[in-house]
């Protein structure tokens, strides 16, 4: 350090310690892009786009409301002559017993397990009754499967959803007797006709086929009344 000089360069002398002046700093190189997504912004829209046209959720489940309500119909209106009745499905069927059961609950019954396991146990019976009386390596037993029943079960529970519906209005009583006795035949009488459609095999066999439908319904329409 010179004499005279200022140690921090702040003297009259030009000698004093020079300090290093740096320039301003630069920050235009730490700035963040924010760019466009990799994909753009048209893949969301294309993305979307393949939301809206995907089919709805029914649809995929093969569930077809229309084609259940004109069943549904046919069943009501004693049209079981109907083709609609041809192709009967499980989601109608379902539908049928859960309504049935939550009808039950309305009264203050608990029955949906009972409700669906019977029917699944009634559906086995009839369908191995049926199998023995056509034979199980015939043609006529392809229209017989398990599938089947299950839906011919379902289906003609219609008659009961009905009595169940009317009982939360009906007291329990004489009428209530006789409406579950007639709904009970009705229930009835529609399985029997649609196994014969579905198996003219069984055509002169309607009575036999009924006397177990008349049990199987009898026990849904006990579990209204009591």
């Amino acid at each position: 350090m010179r004499p005279g000089g200022n140690a921090y360069g702040g003297g009259g002398g030009g000698g004093g310690v020079e300090w290093f002046s740096a320039g301003a700093p630069s920050y235009g190189s730490y700035a963040p892009s924010y760019g466009a997504p990799a994909g753009g912004y048209g893949a969301s829209t294309t993305n979307s786009n393949s939301f809206e046209e995907e089919p709805p959720l029914l649809e995929e489940l093969g569930i077809d409301v229309g084609a259940i309500f004109l069943k549904m119909r046919a069943v009501l209106l004693w049209r079981l002559g109907s083709r609609y009745l041809d192709d009967l499905d499980m989601g109608g069927a379902l539908l049928f017993v859960f309504v049935l059961a939550g009808l039950q609950l309305l009264m203050g019954k608990l029955h949906f397990g009972v409700t669906l396991g019977w029917s699944v146990v009634f559906s086995l019976m009839l369908w191995f009754l049926l199998r023995q009386l056509v034979g199980s390596e015939g043609a006529e037993a392809k229209n017989l499967d398990l599938y089947g029943c299950c839906c011919v079960v379902g289906y003609s529970m219609l008659p009961l959803v009905l009595f169940a519906a009317a009982a939360l209005l009906l007291p329990k009583g004489p009428v209530t007797l006789l409406a579950a006795a007639g709904c009970t035949l009705w229930a009835a009488l529609t399985a029997s006709r649609i196994f014969a459609r579905r198996c003219p095999a069984l055509e002169d066999l309607k009575g036999v086929i009924m006397y177990p439908c008349i049990l199987t319904y009898a026990t849904f329409a006990l579990l209204v009344v009591y």
